[in-house]
């Protein structure tokens, strides 16, 4: 993670990560790929909903299966995660397809 960077949003406040070039939204990586959060464009009680399932910036999750719900790997816990609300999460590809424990 040494070229990472993880700094606030000037405009909201927000804590982010890496450069916004490389973000994309989670639905935009394929299934059994990784993503690292690097920012969740949320209000308050979306964010702490997505915290307490382990959803937070700089967390790796790999997508098991697209849809509503959306199917993420977090932290060995397999999540169903609305549509929605993921589309709030922003996240940077992980390099390689895919990766074993997430």
């Amino acid at each position: 993670m040494s070229n990472e960077i993880v700094t606030s949003d000037p405009v909201d406040g927000v804590e982010t990560l890496g450069h916004r070039d490389d973000w994309v939204h989670l639905d935009e990586i394929q299934p059994d790929h990784c993503g690292l959060v690097a920012a969740v464009r949320a209000g308050e009680d979306e964010i702490e909903r997505l915290k307490s399932m382990g959803v937070c910036v700089g967390r790796r999750l790999m997508l098991i299966r697209p849809g509503d719900p959306m199917i993420v790997k977090v932290l060995g816990t397999r999540i169903g995660i609305s549509a929605r609300l993921a589309d709030r999460v922003m996240v940077i590809r992980c390099a390689g397809d895919a990766f074993g424990d997430a």
